[in-house]
């Protein structure tokens, strides 16, 4: 009775897993070797795993380049935060109504402005 628990255990961890799978793994693993059923079988639950292996693998590559990616832009926008700083220290007064005058004579290329109400 335990043996049969224990088997149970497996299978629905197997069913579970497999319903986590993206489909198109679990076609191309469990079409590799074509045996005797009771083999299949077994095969069919080691091909599962294999698959869940690759596929956790896959995950992890993808993880670890959006992580790279994600640091680079953040020391990008560290630098552009340093570089905005450094701006308005530099800038005085006056010139910053400059550029505030300057930026509202320009024509926004923003579709949804509306001059006329």
């Amino acid at each position: 009775i335990a043996e049969q628990g224990r088997r149970n255990r497996i299978n629905m961890a197997l069913q579970e897993m497999q319903a986590l799978l993206p489909s198109s793994l679990l076609g191309a693993t469990e079409a590799k070797s074509p045996e005797s059923s009771a083999a299949q079988s077994s095969n069919s639950k080691a091909a599962k795993v294999e698959s869940a292996i690759d596929y956790i693998k896959q995950l992890k590559q993808e993880v670890s380049e959006k992580d790279r990616f994600i640091e680079s832009k953040d020391q990008e926008m560290e630098q552009l935060r340093k570089e905005l700083a450094a701006l308005r220290r530099s800038s005085s007064v006056g010139s910053a109504a400059e550029i505030a005058a300057q930026l509202k004579t320009e024509p926004s290329s923003s579709p949804n402005t509306d001059t006329g109400t």
